[in-house]
C-alpha cells in the first residue's frame, strides 16, 4: 500500500498536466506574393515607357487592373485549399509605381501543389451594391457601373499613336466584366512555404498578351474597338478571354 498512493498520485500529476498542455496547431508563417504587371515579357513603365503594339502603332499604357476573388493556395495531397483572401483589387495607375505590387499573408507553413483564383469579381459579390461594403473597401462607387452592369473586373487604358507621328491622341479604354466572364485561373507548380526559406512567389500579368496573343490582334485602328463599357462586353471578350489565359506564375527559391 505504501507504494500504492506514490504511484496513484504520480498518474494524477501526470493526467493532469496533459489536460493542461496548449493543442499544438499548424505553424504559420509569412507569405509575400507578388503581383507584376508586364509589356512584351519586361516589366510595365505604367503612363511613362512608349511601346509598340503589332500593328506598327505605339502605346503609351495609362492603367491597368483586374480584381482577383478567392485566392487560395492548394495543399498537396489534397485537403481544403488555404484562403488567402475573398477579393483584391491589383492596380497600376501612376508613373511612381513600380511594375510589382505585393501582398503579404499568413499562411500554414507545408508543401503546396499551386495557387488559385478567380479572374474578376466572383457572382455573390458582384450581386452587393458599394454601400454594402466600407468606403475604403475595394469593391467601391468608382469600380460599379451601376444596378445591371455592376462591377467592372479588369480595366486596361491607354493612349495610341496610330499614325507614328509622335502625337498619342487616339484614346484606348478596355473596362472588361460581368458574370459571364468570370474566369477561375489555376497553376500547378508546387513550392514549400516554411520559416525564413519561403520561395519568391509572382503572378505576373503582360498587357501586350491580352490584346495580342497566340496569332490574334486587337483591331485598335478600328473607332469601334476602342472602347469597350458597361454593356458592350462581346466587344470585348476576345480581350477578356487573352487577359485570363496569360497570367503566369514564377517560383524563385
Amino acid at each position: 500500500m505504501k507504494y500504492l498512493l506514490p504511484l496513484l498520485l504520480l498518474f494524477v500529476l501526470t493526467a493532469c498536466q496533459d489536460d493542461d498542455d496548449p493543442v499544438s496547431a499548424t505553424e504559420e508563417v509569412e507569405l509575400s506574393l507578388d503581383f507584376r504587371a508586364d509589356y512584351a515579357g519586361q516589366p510595365l513603365a505604367i503612363q511613362s515607357g512608349t511601346y509598340t503594339y503589332p500593328t506598327g502603332a505605339r502605346l503609351k499604357v495609362l492603367l491597368f487592373q483586374y480584381y482577383i476573388s478567392d485566392l487560395e493556395l492548394l495543399p498537396v495531397g489534397g485537403g481544403e485549399a488555404v484562403r488567402l483572401t475573398d477579393i483584391d483589387l491589383i492596380r497600376w495607375m501612376s508613373a511612381s509605381e513600380p511594375a510589382t505590387t505585393t501582398r503579404s499573408y499568413r499562411v500554414p507553413a507545408g508543401e503546396y501543389r499551386g495557387l488559385r483564383f478567380g479572374l474578376g469579381v466572383k457572382p455573390e459579390l458582384n450581386a452587393r451594391n458599394p454601400s454594402e461594403f466600407a468606403a475604403d473597401y475595394v469593391l467601391n462607387e468608382a469600380e460599379f457601373w451601376g444596378p445591371t452592369t455592376r462591377y467592372v473586373f479588369a480595366k486596361i487604358e491607354a493612349n495610341a499613336d496610330l499614325e507614328n507621328d509622335n502625337t498619342f491622341d487616339t484614346g484606348l479604354s478596355y473596362h472588361l466584366g460581368t458574370d459571364a466572364l468570370y474566369t477561375t485561373v489555376t497553376f500547378d507548380q508546387t513550392f514549400r512555404v516554411a520559416e525564413g526559406s519561403s520561395p519568391a512567389i509572382t503572378v505576373a500579368a503582360d498587357v501586350l498578351r491580352a490584346l495580342s496573343a497566340s496569332g490574334q490582334t486587337f483591331d485598335i485602328s478600328n473607332p469601334d474597338q476602342r472602347n469597350v463599357h458597361g454593356g458592350n462586353q462581346e466587344v470585348g471578350r476576345d480581350i477578356w478571354e487573352r487577359l485570363a489565359g496569360q497570367f503566369r506564375l514564377e517560383i524563385r527559391e
